[in-house]
């Protein structure tokens, strides 16, 4: 497969919903592998990102500026990197293991309702840039049952208390993203207007620029005594297609997946030194980001082209892309875009536009 989308300017090409998923989903693992080591390097190194864009540091090889024609323009799957990983990890019941987590120096999801409780936890959590997203305040199914507390009334309700509750406990400024309670797609509609995108249960991987639904995001359900053999071998088959894997856990001791366990499957992702690991928001953002490009509609200025897009509704603010072209000049703001060794331009999404003019 490619390991860009790509389109040519002026002409810029566009590219079912999934039904609801049985809680069996994730039975289909890889128990017959081989116990992995949990056992981590002493000394853990945090993932560097870049500072402008929050995406993850490339290796400057000292690739030239295009010079060929204006055009041509191509997002870069996946920051750059070959596939991606997230770990998500609901109900809030993690918080004894946070420090295991955070050892190994990538972002992760944590999706909350208001049964989290560890305040100081899940504060530093975030301020560490891990994301806590919406697990609705009392984890009902969408007909209102199946609470772990009393039904707020609504989803819209349930939604936007949890919301409020993440705010004003642990000091986010906002919640982009959701995970459906029991994966139950009872709750899609009312997620839209709300969050960009939603977490669902049901099987899979998902491509760039692919028909995936935001409202139920394909994911990887880590059965409960799984090793981390278990969950390498999701991560090797993402990497092989150039996909991206989100994980879903719950417990981490002895009556779901260990921490050890985890804990080695993100170091063994970090090895391979080309799976993009970051949260939710992250991971999302970006390939959120690339579809909307790749919908996008160019014009002509005089010798300049305009390029321009639409974001999803609820979008986080300060996401980019990486992009290259086969020549030109680019701009945004009036400000030119400077060209990265490592083989791209950072664009910024926030703006909508993008102008290449000839060198």
């Amino acid at each position: 497969m490619k390991s860009t989308s790509s389109f040519d300017l002026p002409t810029i090409e566009g590219s079912t919903r999934y039904i609801k998923a049985a809680a069996l989903v994730s039975l289909v693992a890889c128990f017959a592998c081989g116990r992995a080591s949990s056992a981590k390097p002493p000394t853990p190194s945090i993932t560097p990102v870049a500072a402008s864009s929050g995406l993850p540091v490339l290796p400057t090889s000292g690739l030239s500026k295009p010079s060929g024609a204006p055009g041509g323009l191509r997002v870069l799957d996946w920051a750059g990197l070959k596939s991606a990983v997230t770990y998500t990890f609901d109900d809030g019941s993690q918080a004894s293991y946070y420090p295991q987590l955070h050892a190994t120096g990538v972002r992760v999801t944590f999706f909350i309702n208001l049964n989290a409780g560890n305040v100081s936890t899940w504060t530093r959590a975030a301020q560490d840039g891990n994301e806590l997203g919406n697990h609705t305040a009392h984890h009902c199914r969408a007909d209102g049952t199946s609470c772990a507390g009393t039904y707020a009334g609504s989803l819209e309700a349930e939604y936007d208390l949890c919301t409020d509750y993440i705010k004003s406990t642990y000091g986010v400024s906002n919640v982009w993203t959701t995970a459906s309670p029991y994966g139950d797609t009872g709750w899609d509609n009312v997620a839209k207007t709300r969050f960009f995108l939603n977490r669902g249960v049901w099987p899979g991987q998902i491509a760039p620029n692919d028909s995936t639904d935001p409202y139920n995001l394909l994911i990887y359900g880590v059965p409960d005594g799984s090793t981390a053999s278990t969950i390498n071998a999701q991560i090797d088959a993402a990497r092989r297609a150039g996909k991206w894997q989100i994980f879903l856990m719950h417990m981490l001791d002895d009556s779901g997946v260990k921490a050890s366990e985890v804990v080695a499957s993100i170091y063994h992702a970090k090895s391979s030194g080309d799976i993009w690991i970051d949260s939710m928001v992250n991971v999302g953002g970006y390939w959120a980001g690339q579809k909307a490009l790749a919908l996008a509609t160019s014009t002509q200025s005089g010798t300049d082209t305009i390029v321009t897009w639409k974001l999803p509704a609820n979008f986080p603010r300060g996401k980019y892309v990486r992009v290259t072209v086969t020549g030109g000049t680019l701009k945004q703001g009036g400000q030119v875009l400077q060209w990265n060794g490592a083989g791209y331009y950072e664009v910024a999404l926030d703006p909508g536009t993008l102008t290449i003019s000839p060198n």
